[in-house]
């Protein structure tokens, strides 16, 4: 990496690893999809997958990736295909591996700093505010494109 053509926000990215440990990236939507946010950090400076949230309020997004980075700081390990109620108020969150086939379209940032695919990633899934899962056939047809699932979902135990 030649520290001579780094962009100002690349110079900003890696001062955030540096010293806090990790950075949040918020991508807009546009015609291609929702947008989302994710990490870029977490996997070297905790050896902790990386995170990524679709389809939310960028800025809520923002901080959810950021309260999880805090408690990974602490030691927690968010594991994935597992159930967690410290997310999202009220609500139960699942963390899924992301396929690596999804890298390229949604983290490109976290596979420039590391350089290729070599970080494992997860994707944190949340409700509707009734409590309905993407994956769940109740989920609203208006909402059919808001949260793509980037992973196995039929691994999981969702009880």
């Amino acid at each position: 990496m030649d520290k001579n053509e780094l962009t100002d926000g690349d110079k900003t990215l890696l001062s955030d690893i540096e010293s806090v440990g990790w950075h949040v990236l918020k991508v807009l939507e546009d015609e291609k999809g929702p947008g989302f946010a994710y990490s870029v950090g977490l996997f070297k400076t905790y050896q902790h997958p990386e995170i990524i949230i679709i389809g939310l309020k960028l800025d809520l997004a923002h901080l959810l990736i950021n309260n999880i980075s805090e408690e990974v700081k602490k030691g927690k390990r968010y594991q994935p295909e597992q159930l967690y109620t410290d997310i999202l108020d009220d609500f139960k969150c699942l963390m899924l591996n992301v396929h690596k086939e999804h890298y390229h379209q949604y983290v490109g940032y976290v596979k420039w700093y590391y350089a290729g695919n070599n970080f494992p990633l997860m994707q944190c899934l949340y409700p509707t505010v009734k409590g309905i899962y993407p994956w769940e056939n109740e989920w609203p047809e208006d909402l059919r494109n808001l949260q793509p699932i980037l992973g196995d979902i039929d691994k999981v135990d969702r009880e």
